[in-house]
């Protein structure tokens, strides 16, 4: 498994599935903090594409992603249905703006597989797991590699 499942190998793992586009994805639920309605974002010169911007959520300052530009498929088209998933990676807190939140649910061990080979040299970063149901496939994504990356301050 990939380095950010929280789960011991052969446990089951809680998960919070939702839509980007047409496609479901989900996180483990221990990396979500809350649900909440999507907030006009503040824009920040020089930040990523797949940022939005910042909001202020209760005093603390954080960024808004829009996921499906991160996972390569384009900037969000604004919706009623649109939420902001709020996630935490250590110290790291982000909004994630998805489509719509569609279920939490326990999946079992055995349903939960590696991500495959893409080909030579090509691994996805973003994606932790791949997750079989009897009806679908849902990608588990990686809360630590989707969060912005934060450059190391050395002291001079």
């Amino acid at each position: 498994m990939s380095r950010n499942v929280a789960y011991a190998a052969g446990e089951d793992l809680q998960i919070l599935s939702f839509e980007v586009g047409t496609q479901t994805y989900c996180v483990p639920v221990g990396a979500v903090r809350e649900i909440r309605g999507v907030t006009p974002a503040t824009p920040l010169p020089d930040a990523p594409p797949y940022v939005r911007g910042v909001i202020n959520l209760r005093g603390q300052v954080m960024p808004v992603i829009d996921l499906s530009e991160r996972l390569g498929k384009g900037v969000a088209a604004d919706s009623a249905r649109q939420v902001i998933i709020v996630v935490e990676h250590h110290d790291d807190v982000a909004g994630l703006l998805v489509d719509a939140v569609c279920d939490s649910f326990i999946v079992s061990a055995d349903s939960i597989s590696p991500p495959p080979p893409l080909g030579e040299d090509i691994t996805s970063t973003l994606v932790s797991a791949v997750i079989t149901t009897e009806a679908t496939m849902i990608v588990l994504l990686a809360v630590d590699a989707i969060l912005p990356e934060r450059k190391i301050q050395l002291a001079a």
